[in-house]
């Protein structure tokens, strides 16, 4: 390597410091790392944009999984109320029936004493 630096005149003539082969090679560096950055830029615009539609996506798939969650849980309650329910009117349908019962017992009964006490008045009339 040369200690010395050299001045020399490029195209347009201008005094450079720098070997003109050099200094064309350093601008051609310096356009592609510019075009680099600029295509780096914009990916990184673009991987954001993404990431935002992606978080939005992920938002709705969440509030989507907590409404199943909550139907399905809704729907298990309502054949647990359904099955409750239907428990509690079948107790009911027993008591109506032991009532009913009750109540058939109690008429045969009176059926009963009334055909005796008609038998009694009959005899007490006839006698």
């Amino acid at each position: 390597m040369d200690d010395k630096v050299k001045i020399v005149f490029d195209k347009e003539y201008k005094i450079r410091a720098l070997d003109p082969v050099k200094f064309e090679k350093g601008e051609a560096l310096e356009k592609e790392c510019s075009n680099f950055v600029e295509k780096i830029s914009s990916f990184n615009e673009k991987v954001n944009t993404l990431v935002d539609i992606l978080d939005l996506h992920a938002n709705r798939i969440d509030s989507q999984k907590l409404r199943a969650i909550g139907l399905r849980i809704a729907a298990e309650s309502e054949a647990e109320q359904r099955t409750r329910n239907q428990r509690a009117l079948q107790t009911m349908i027993n008591e109506k029936k032991a009532e009913l019962d009750r109540h058939t017992l109690q008429l045969q009964s009176l059926e009963r004493i009334e055909a005796e006490q008609k038998a009694m008045l009959e005899r007490i009339t006839n006698s």
